[in-house]
């Protein structure tokens, strides 16, 4: 998944790639944190299996792990626009308190959609 196709690899040397596993809910995720100098440090998680999990108890344990593991400021999870789950799992997530990144760090490639939560 390249999320930043034009300058993704600016960002390389502020990224770290982490895998989170969660059995007890049932998901895996696979993101990187990005530590942007004069940005917040963001942990940017792919949301493939957000429609398969329990949303709201997987966003607390994101939240729990960005929070209090990784020092982060806040999370991203990257949905696909081609997903038949888009729109409910847009809901979902804007009704915890989640909204459309709408200024990025760097272009999106437009077959995703970024949903920021603070932390």
């Amino acid at each position: 998944m390249t999320v930043f196709p034009h300058q993704g690899l600016s960002a390389l040397p502020y990224a770290k790639t982490v895998s989170i596993s969660a059995p007890n809910l049932g998901a895996d995720f696979n993101g990187i944190v990005l530590e942007l100098p004069g940005s917040p440090k963001t942990l940017y998680v792919d949301g493939k299996s957000a429609a398969s999990v329990s949303l709201r108890e997987s966003i607390v344990a994101l939240l729990d792990l960005a929070d209090e593991r990784l020092d982060c400021q806040a999370l991203i999870i990257v949905l696909e626009r081609s997903s038949p789950t888009l729109g409910s799992v847009l809901h979902s997530l804007m009704y915890v308190g989640g909204s459309v990144v709408t200024k990025p760090p760097f272009q999106v490639d437009p077959a995703f959609v970024l949903v920021g939560l603070e932390i």
